[in-house]
């Protein structure tokens, strides 16, 4: 069976742990808080430098860029040369990012160099932990090595309406400044107690309620997400946190009791490409469907 690659984007913020234990390459993000000097993610900046520049700097919301077709072709071409003729890539909502658009350019150019090779990109409709999820689901089957990429693929596309991603956050102040607040926009101007649960819909953030407690937020998060999972035992689980992790803990141990869950819960910090857009105290849950 021909040897398949996992390209990845950085936004679902896969641990090392798994990337090295998958065999998958990361495509950083690039990160400005002054519009001229551009941080590579994870290399020239790390998630808790970042988190800890945007409370210095209440005021100076971050901006960031997605990888550009050349950081694509270089990734296509590194797994190339290690004799990988067929790679899966995911990446962020089209919605949300031009990682998607940026690494289509550089897939048909590749192509088109290098004929032999085969690229199935895959435009996820979310991000973070739903994305991660999805990301870990394609991995675990490549590695199985008992399907061959075209059906890979078909699967991988089909996931993406099994999975789900919702989140919280301590402000709605990043997202607007951000442009990416969406159908959320009903929360802007509520109480300063009101915490948003959000989710993403055909790739744009959605309201879905608000609470009136951190907490509550928290577990009525886990209250939807157990809610919409049909078997807990034909699941991936992931969630992200931006520099809460105590909060993060709380909530697997509500989903843990919630779905008498015994598997692994993937968690993780919450990316700076995602960061900056949702701040410090973001937290969030996704899944995707195993198959049956």
């Amino acid at each position: 069976m021909p040897k398949i690659a996992q390209i990845v984007d950085a936004a679902s913020n896969l641990p090392s742990e798994i990337l090295e234990k998958y065999n998958i390459v990361k495509i950083p993000f690039y990160i400005t808080f002054d519009e001229k000097e551009y941080l590579v993610q994870g290399k020239d900046i790390s998630d808790e430098e970042f988190y800890k520049k945007m409370a210095e700097n209440p005021d100076k919301a971050p901006k960031t860029a997605a990888p550009n077709p050349e950081d694509w072709f270089n990734a296509f071409k590194e797994k190339y040369d290690k004799g990988f003729k067929e790679i899966i890539v995911t990446t962020i909502s089209s919605e949300l990012s031009a990682s998607y658009q940026n690494a289509n350019i550089a897939k048909n150019d590749f192509t088109e160099k290098y004929q032999d090779a085969k690229i199935t990109l895959i435009d996820t409709r979310t991000c973070t932990c739903g994305q991660a999820a999805l990301e870990i689901k394609i991995a675990q089957i490549i590695k199985s090595g008992k399907k061959y990429f075209e059906e890979i693929s078909k699967i991988a596309k089909e996931s993406i309406k099994k999975t789900s991603t919702i989140f919280t956050v301590k402000t709605l102040k990043y997202m607007k400044a951000g442009g990416r607040i969406g159908g959320a926009t009903q929360f802007v101007g509520t109480l300063l107690n009101i915490k948003p649960i959000m989710e993403f819909v055909n790739g744009v953030v959605k309201p879905i309620k608000a609470v009136r407690s951190r907490t509550k937020s928290l577990e009525e998060m886990v209250n939807i997400i157990s809610d919409r999972i049909k078997d807990p035992k034909k699941v991936i689980l992931c969630t992200r946190n931006a520099m809460c992790k105590e909060d993060e803990e709380y909530m697997i141990d509500k989903l843990k009791e919630k779905l008498n869950y015994e598997g692994e819960i993937y968690s993780g910090t919450l990316g700076a490409v995602i960061g900056a857009h949702s701040g410090p105290g973001a937290i969030g849950i996704g899944f995707t469907e195993l198959e049956q």
